[in-house]
């Protein structure tokens, strides 16, 4: 279990470094970019996050349940995953660029071929994200914080160097996306080419993983569509500077997604490597409650002093531009939707345990069909407050939703006396802050938080001696 924690601290920052730029860059964009300049970005990175999962065919999931299958080997798996990859990407990569010669998509109103550019992008993020989970498979953690750190530091220096000293606004972003892409494919190669066999590609083998794999392709489709189709409704309703503004505010709040997403990468080979362990009960149970309380402690931090946080000044620029802060007022909304997620990928192990990945686009599918229904109906009342209310009952409505199911599957209990009280100090503490805020008595409110939240730890992990 310490190994499982450590792992997840290195994966963290990986994560950080590599999917994390987007937050990163904020101080960037905001403070270089007008909002609609950075509407338009927001808007590029949106159609990333749609078209990915479409080249990955579901099978980065597969990829951990057969790695681990005693019928095949580890070389073969590998081989056959990354040599059909590189086929389907070029095709559809290919595609894109057909495509991008007409003018069929040509709903972002700037001068350049921007699908042109995002078909570069795609075809490398595809090969690099299949070989970064053949690292976290082969728990190569640190060879995965360094690919991270060559991302990050390419992307500032790109950005910099093109929206900044070039002055080439929108544009500049996107030529350091596909620059860091490229970058990024090419620090990978080295693995890509030693872990290829093309004696061990394996057709039959790749049907299984096709088929295991399919059902996570609508999900994960499905699981963007909660994340970002709410740009295109406020781009719709109140134009692409309110897109600039959203975004913004989302991506501080999603912050906690980072944590989330990063401990989810130890987490599902963590689950399935020890799922005939004696002590599996009780070991998902403890993780789950130890990560339920940092999640929940976090999430309270950012929304108790977002305002404080984004007004820091760093050699001469806000964390946060000027232009942006009227984004904050989202922040808690995005924030406590994410804790939802979070509880969601606590119960997840059953999906792969049980086989019941056929119900994932289920449960993602009832999330978007809400979200999409309230963004309609709450973004004309409420505008892009609207959008961010839509998005939080969306991960509720998912959580509630596994949670009930594995009553009957897997059931994986996280409350107990202790952590519901937690629980319930925590909103104190919330509603105090939005209808009474003062600085100095909420500083000591939160420190008392602070002591309870360790002393919670602590009695977990006397438990687990015990």
């Amino acid at each position: 279990m310490n190994n499982f924690f450590n792992l997840s601290i290195i994966y963290g920052f990986g994560f950080l470094f590599l999917r994390g730029i987007s937050f990163l860059l904020l101080p960037v964009y905001t403070n270089l970019l007008s909002t609609f300049d950075a509407g338009i970005i927001f808007i590029l990175y949106t159609i990333l996050a749609f078209l990915n999962p479409v080249y990955a065919f579901g099978l980065d999931s597969a990829l951990f349940k057969f790695y681990n299958s005693k019928q095949e080997s580890k070389e073969s798996v590998i081989s056959t995953s990354m040599v059909f990859l590189l086929i389907t990407s070029f095709f559809l990569s290919s595609l894109l660029i057909l495509i991008s010669q007409t003018s069929v998509i040509n709903f972002i109103n700037v001068s350049y071929n921007w699908l042109l550019y995002l078909s570069i992008i795609l075809f490398c993020d595809s090969i690099s994200a299949r070989s970064l989970v053949v690292l976290r498979l082969q728990e190569r953690a640190w060879y995965y914080l360094f690919i991270g750190l060559i991302n990050i530091v390419s992307s500032l220096l790109f950005n910099i160097l093109f929206i900044d000293y070039y002055n080439l606004s929108n544009l500049g972003a996107v030529y350091a996306l596909i620059l860091t892409s490229l970058i990024q494919l090419l620090t990978l190669s080295p693995i890509i080419i030693k872990l290829t066999n093309f004696n061990k590609i394996d057709f039959l083998l790749y049907k299984k993983m096709f088929f295991f794999g399919l059902p996570f392709l609508p999900a994960t489709i499905l699981f963007i569509s909660i994340g970002m189709i709410d740009r295109f409704f406020i781009e719709s309703y109140l134009g692409l500077k309110a897109v600039g503004i959203y975004s913004t505010g989302y991506k501080v709040g999603s912050i906690i997604s980072i944590m989330i997403i990063a401990f989810n990468l130890n987490w599902q080979p963590y689950y399935l490597k020890i799922q005939d362990d004696k002590n599996f009960s009780n070991n998902i149970k403890t993780i789950s409650q130890i990560f339920f309380i940092i999640i929940i402690y976090i999430a309270t931090f950012m929304c108790l002093f977002v305002n404080d946080l984004i007004s820091i000044q760093l050699f001469g620029f806000y964390i946060i531009g000027e232009s942006f802060w009227e984004s904050t007022i989202i922040i808690p909304w995005i924030t406590f939707g994410y804790v939802f997620y979070g509880l969601y990928v606590l119960q997840a192990p059953s999906l792969y345990i049980k086989n019941k990945q056929n119900w994932t686009p289920v449960f993602w599918g009832g999330g978007t069909i809400l979200n999409i229904i309230l963004n309609i109906i709450l973004i004309p009342q409420l505008g892009i407050l609207g959008a961010a209310i839509a998005t939080f009952i969306s991960y509720v409505l998912m959580f509630v939703f596994i949670k009930i199911k594995n009553k009957w599957w897997m059931p994986l209990p996280i409350l107990n006396l202790r952590i519901s009280l937690y629980v319930i100090f925590t909103l104190g503490v919330l509603l105090f802050r939005y209808y009474s805020y003062n600085s100095l008595i909420m500083s000591l409110i939160f420190a008392v938080y602070t002591i309870a939240t360790i002393q919670l730890l602590n009695y977990i992990k006397q438990s687990i001696n015990d």
